[in-house]
This record gives C-alpha cells, sequence and structure tokens, in this order.
C-alpha cells in the first residue's frame, strides 16, 4: 500500500524557479506565488523557494500531493499545506489570514 501513495505524489525535490510563463498542456505542474497583495513570504516546496511574483516547475509531468511551507517575513510564522497539483497546469498560491490557500488554477494553453 505504500508503494501506491508513493507512485500518486507529485516530485518531492528538483523543482526549479523559472520566468518562463508558457507551458505544455502535458508539462509539468507548476506553481507560482501570487504577488497581490506585496508581502514579505517566502514559499519553499520540492527544494525550491519562492518569493512573490515568482513561480517553479516540477522536474516530471507528474502530478499529485506536494507539501508547501510558506513563511510569513513579518511575523516569522510558517504554515504548511499539502496542495494538488496537476500535470499541464499552474497552481496560483497566496498566503491568506491563517494559512496558505489556493487562489487559482489555470491551464497551460
Amino acid at each position: 500500500m505504500f508503494a501506491i501513495l508513493a507512485v500518486g505524489c507529485a516530485p518531492r525535490s528538483g523543482w526549479v524557479r523559472t520566468d518562463q510563463r508558457t507551458c505544455a498542456p502535458d508539462g509539468p505542474p507548476r506553481v507560482c506565488v501570487d504577488d497581490d497583495p506585496d508581502r514579505q513570504l517566502v514559499v519553499r516546496a520540492g527544494g525550491a523557494a519562492l518569493v512573490p511574483g515568482e513561480c517553479m516547475v516540477a522536474p516530471r509531468g507528474r502530478g499529485g500531493p506536494l507539501r508547501v511551507d510558506a513563511t510569513d517575513g513579518r511575523t516569522g510564522t510558517t504554515t504548511s499545506r499539502w496542495l494538488g497539483v496537476r500535470r499541464g497546469k499552474i497552481t496560483r498560491v497566496a498566503l491568506g489570514e491563517r494559512k496558505l490557500a489556493v487562489v487559482g488554477r489555470t491551464g497551460c494553453p
């Protein structure tokens, strides 16, 4: 049963920052941090660290759950959440009042 869970997860490491704004419909999942409102925020997942306005891309095309940590630079508080990331999709996240939230998902053209 453990092997089944491991197969269904997004890559845990190897994610890299990217400034490429286009992607393929069958391409690897992407996660972007919303830059509105502007705040001191660092989002970490898959071995990459992002600030508002930046994006990261998975090393492979497989989607699934991805653990994401967000640290508010003003308070030093870190929140963690499992996000569902999908192949060929861009998942946009932002830090809400108390937790990290998915604020949108768009498909790659």
